[in-house]
């Protein structure tokens, strides 16, 4: 029975990876992103006639696999684990996704990149995570029979609301901690690759405060940047965390699993963007997401009053 059990679990998993994987190329296709990439770029010179454009890498379908099973699997824990089911999980997974996965991570692109991507990529970078989120949410719920409501569950009690000093509280700490971990993992494991600071056209600074301090003198918008990504975190994680109603343990590793397990999809080769320079921000957003996502799901975790989450 118990091998029956986790064979069938298993399957539902691999479905559900299927799924993202259908959704993300449906999200693809009907966003127009493969056409987009094609385009020219404004800021750079047109490229001669006899050149050709340049086509995607023909080792895609690896990293592709690679990101389909992180983040199929981390999505299928967290909805498992859930305790909450139908509509309301669904929106929740829908808001996590789509805020995580494309309006944070898009921000950077905007800020960083506008000048270096085709017109209309941005835009339909947030037109495909959005389709892909909106697809996925609830077929993901329905294979892994979250849709209704299990007939034998034990009653849990309400958790304790937090006081608007303690959430003010937490919500600084997160800032703090968000900004200093975004220039942290940004100097100490993006920028120290040289093809990655000729990419984007910046100096070599000999130290972490020196970033600091160049950082806050000549972009300043960095840090109101970090701070408004940080509000995007907290605001689409605590519905992850909420419905998991776990220890804050768990709370904690299920927060970096899914804050994290989005940068796989750095490893899928494109031509807009060199293989090392990728690869470093790869690295970068992997230890920073594993990092704060830990320590989001630490402070935002609300255990029950009384007693702890009665087993289902």
């Amino acid at each position: 029975m118990a091998f029956r059990t986790i064979l069938f679990a298993g399957l539902r998993i691999l479905a559900v990876c299927f799924l993202f994987a259908v959704c993300f190329a449906i999200g693809g296709a009907l966003s127009g992103i493969d056409k987009i990439a094609q385009r020219p770029v404004a800021s750079q010179p047109a490229p001669p006639a006899t050149q050709q454009i340049p086509r995607a890498p023909e080792n895609f379908l690896p990293g592709f696999l690679i990101f389909t099973f992180c983040v199929g699997g981390t999505l299928s824990y967290v909805i498992l684990r859930s305790r909450w089911d139908g509509w309301t999980l669904v929106g929740a997974v829908f808001v996590s996704m789509y805020g995580i996965s494309t309006v944070a991570s898009q921000l950077d692109s905007v800020a960083f990149l506008s000048d270096k991507l085709p017109q209309g990529m941005i835009r339909a970078l947030f037109v495909q995570g959005a389709i892909a989120a909106a697809l996925f949410a609830p077929l993901a719920v329905l294979a892994l029979g979250k849709w209704r409501a299990a007939a034998l569950r034990a009653p849990v009690s309400p958790a304790a609301p937090l006081n608007p000093a303690s959430l003010i509280l937490r919500l600084a700490i997160l800032v703090a901690a968000f900004v200093f971990l975004y220039m942290f993992f940004g100097y100490y494991v993006a920028w120290r690759n040289p093809d990655l600071r000729h990419f984007y056209a910046g100096p070599e600074l000999p130290t972490f405060w020196a970033s600091l301090i160049h950082n806050w003198l000549r972009s300043p918008w960095i840090y109101a940047l970090a701070a408004l990504r940080t509000l995007i975190y907290v605001a689409c994680l605590y519905p992850l965390v909420r419905m998991l109603y776990t220890s804050r343990r768990e709370s904690a590793f299920a927060a970096a699993l899914f804050s994290a397990c989005w940068t796989t999809v750095l490893l899928l080769p494109n031509p807009l963007m060199p293989a090392t320079v990728a690869r470093s921000h790869f690295w970068e957003t992997l230890g920073f997401n594993l990092v704060f996502g830990a320590l989001a799901g630490w402070l935002l975790c609300r255990t029950a009053p009384g007693s702890q989450v009665q087993p289902t």
